[in-house]
């Protein structure tokens, strides 16, 4: 029950920093679920939002594999009601006030300000990916050609995603020989 309690804990709180999307709330995951409880490997961490960006919906269900580990089937609903059980409070807090703080003056500054915070959150996210998955000249060029693929063409991202997974297998397989 501890370890249930403990995993609520941990992403209730790291769902009060998810706004703005998923990506910005990445850097602190990541801290707390490699570094600071020893849930995850860095390489889990990667791989998980890596899957996660594969399936549709919310990339951040990759919580779940990590409450998963920590406590199987509970752990993974309890990471996953502490992870999005404070953006579905809020989300029901201003729509039963949205009438009343739609006509507030205060709200566009707030507006503007959360957004500034969102932009930075969302790239200190990008940073701590960069810095988790490029490790070597492979996924520098790996990333550097997903991020060209991606401004140019603009494919589906999980396409994306399983091709820079066929370079980097093919190229282990090719190194192995």
């Amino acid at each position: 029950m501890a370890d249930l309690l403990l995993v609520f804990s941990v992403f209730f709180r790291l769902g009060l920093l998810a706004f703005g999307g998923g990506t910005g709330v990445l850097p602190e995951m990541e801290r707390q679920l490699v570094m600071e409880h020893g849930w995850l490997t860095h390489q889990e961490f990667i791989d998980s939002y890596a899957l996660a960006q594969l399936k549709p919906g919310p990339a951040l269900l990759m919580v779940m594999f990590a409450g998963y580990k920590v406590a199987g089937v509970a752990g993974a609903v309890a990471a996953l009601v502490g992870m999005f059980l404070p953006s579905g409070l809020l989300a029901a807090l201003v729509t039963a006030n949205w009438g009343r703080l739609n006509r507030q003056p205060w709200l566009r500054s707030v507006q503007r300000a959360l957004s500034a915070v969102a932009f930075g959150l969302v790239a200190a996210g990008a940073y701590a990916l960069v810095r988790l998955a490029v490790t070597d000249a492979l996924t520098a060029a790996i990333a550097l050609g997903a991020t060209a693929a991606l401004w140019y063409w603009r494919p589906h991202p999980a396409l994306v995603i399983l091709a820079g997974g066929a370079v980097a297998g093919l190229a282990g397989a090719l190194g192995s020989l």
